[in-house]
């Protein structure tokens, strides 16, 4: 059995399970509700300290959904390749346990297509590694569809949101938002963000500087096509732990709701 080790544990979030089963517990515990179906959500993937707030808020508005499968789409940012992979692994581990990944619906897209198996861009990869305990604590038992992706037009992920699409199967875009500038410019920029992915304002994407924009524009260009309408969950920086207002990270979490 090929499994994929934890690269972050110790490091973004607690190695302990015990200590991170009860912080993910507690951040979960904001519970926020949003009127409809949540077919997919976006959410960070910075250190828990930094997001795990508005991770947690974003993660509580399907905790509890039967989703059985998720397609969980980050993108590579110590592997540069054209494409996306989602690896050659049996399970992905955390420290709390195995999730499954669902090699035979992945056969069914990749058709055989050895490169879209490459491993090494998930080995040290976290964008997808620290949504996962989230999703344990949040569905219990899931399969895992794994999709790091490099040098890739939009459209390519819509496809995969497509392909793997059904009404017991979530979709997650890992994405942070801008990256260290002070704390207002950070949130007059990922304004940007908040109002091309909920209210289309196409005019704004370029401004939005969001280290997975590929996967969200993805993503809204599917929600899109079904009808889906997005709402922003919950945003912050990370000046709100650290007090550090002149180097901020911002971290947005949106819901897909039909």
């Amino acid at each position: 059995m090929k499994v994929r080790k934890p690269a972050v544990a110790g490091y973004f979030y607690p190695a302990n399970p015990e200590r991170l089963k009860s912080l993910v517990d507690v951040l979960l515990g904001e519970e926020v509700r949003v009127e409809g179906k949540v077919r997919g959500l976006v959410a960070p993937h910075a250190g828990y300290e930094y997001s795990g707030r508005t991770a947690g808020k974003v993660y509580s508005t399907m905790k509890g959904k039967g989703f059985k499968r998720v397609v969980l789409v980050g993108p590579s940012h110590f592997v540069g390749f054209e494409g996306i992979s989602f690896g050659d692994f049996d399970a992905f581990e955390t420290p709390l346990g195995l999730v499954w990944v669902d090699k035979e619906s992945i056969e069914g897209f990749t058709r055989g297509r050895r490169e879209l198996h490459e491993e090494l861009p998930h080995l040290w990869e976290h964008s997808l590694e620290v949504e996962l305990p989230f999703l344990q604590r949040a569905l219990g038992d899931f399969l895992l569809l794994p999709v790091v992706y490099g040098r890739v037009r939009a459209e390519r992920i819509k496809e995969v949101l497509e392909f793997f699409e059904g009404e017991d199967t979530l979709f997650i875009i890992s994405s942070d938002l801008s990256h260290y500038y002070d704390d207002t410019t950070a949130r007059r920029l990922d304004m940007n963000c908040h109002l091309w992915i909920t209210e289309g304002r196409e005019d704004l994407k370029e401004g939005c500087l969001a280290c997975g924009k590929r996967g969200i524009e993805g993503a809204v260009l599917y929600a899109r096509e079904r009808g889906y309408r997005a709402v922003l969950v919950d945003y912050s920086t990370s000046a709100e732990a650290s007090g550090e207002r002149d180097r901020v990270v911002g971290y947005g979490g949106y819901a897909f709701i039909s």
